[in-house]
């Protein structure tokens, strides 16, 4: 199993998101990464933002966590909450293939491919006011090879 930590950093109802293109279609991705040995989650998720991003975080608390099965790549994502991002978010062509930092509207959500598909949560929560369960257990992915 792989562990995936990620961030959902918010800006004026707007989800900062990675677009990567596979196979003639668009994904946006929650910033994140693996962990290393040795590293804790929370390290990773600063790392993977600092790497990408070129930026600095502090994390908040844990938002959600769901499982991914896809072709035999069993992945737990961690999304916590980005209390603060500090700097200007920029993709770093030697860290990442995503082609550019989106900061994709909250009420859009549901009409784009999420990774991880957490968007409708995501909506729940911050758009809606509504309490949320934590364990989402095995999400439904779509994936585009």
């Amino acid at each position: 199993m792989i562990i995936r930590p990620c961030g959902v950093s918010i800006h004026e109802n707007r989800l900062l998101t990675m677009r990567y293109h596979y196979a003639g279609q668009d994904r946006f991705n929650l910033p994140g990464g693996g962990v290393e040995d040795d590293e804790r989650v929370v390290e990773a998720l600063q790392r993977e933002y600092r790497e990408e991003l070129g930026v600095d975080i502090i994390p908040g608390d844990l938002l959600f966590c769901c499982e991914t099965l896809i072709h035999g790549r069993h992945v737990l994502h961690l999304a916590f909450d980005v209390k603060e991002l500090i700097g200007t978010p920029r993709c770093n062509d030697s860290e990442t293939s995503a082609l550019e930092v989106v900061w994709f509207p909250l009420e859009n959500l549901g009409r784009e491919t999420l990774y991880p598909a957490i968007g409708p949560e995501l909506q729940s929560v911050y758009l809606h006011g509504l309490s949320r369960t934590v364990y989402l257990g095995r999400v439904e992915q779509p994936w585009y090879e």
